[in-house]
């Protein structure tokens, strides 16, 4: 119950970091603050910053919101929402794949590194790690 209840919070950090950076995007911000002097900027704007023509942090807010929503009913309804812990956990062993893969992206071919992306790919790795602690396969 306690991993559920951090794993709606972590959705949700991270449901607003990811609007964040949408709306920092959207509004043509060129400069972007980035925390322990990263490269946020020139992270954000790369080619790699879209998937199939959707923004990164698109995709980012509807996986949070997802995962937040899903948690968040496993808590309030247990019984009703057993169905949903394997697909909950199969959205989250690809948030976490597709995470690490930019990662590897921003350290191997753009050799800059975005914090905040940093910090998304720290959420995805919590919630998968928790969520495979609450639904061993």
């Amino acid at each position: 119950m306690v991993e559920s209840i951090v794993i709606v919070a972590l959705g949700l950090a991270g449901f607003f970091l990811a609007l964040y950076l949408r709306s920092k995007k959207a509004r043509k911000a060129t400069a972007f603050t980035c925390p322990l002097k990263g490269n946020c900027t020139e992270v954000i704007h790369s080619s790699y910053a879209t998937f199939l023509s959707l923004p990164v942090e698109l995709l980012g807010t509807a996986y949070y919101l997802l995962i937040a929503v899903g948690y968040g009913a496993r808590v309030g309804f247990p019984a009703e929402t057993l169905t949903l812990a394997f697909p909950l956990l199969m959205v989250s062993t690809l948030a976490l794949l597709f995470s690490s893969y930019l990662t590897f992206i921003q350290v191997v071919r753009l050799r800059k590194l975005c914090t905040w992306c940093l910090l998304s790919a720290a959420f995805c790795l919590s919630i998968f790690l928790l969520a495979a602690q609450l639904n061993p396969v």
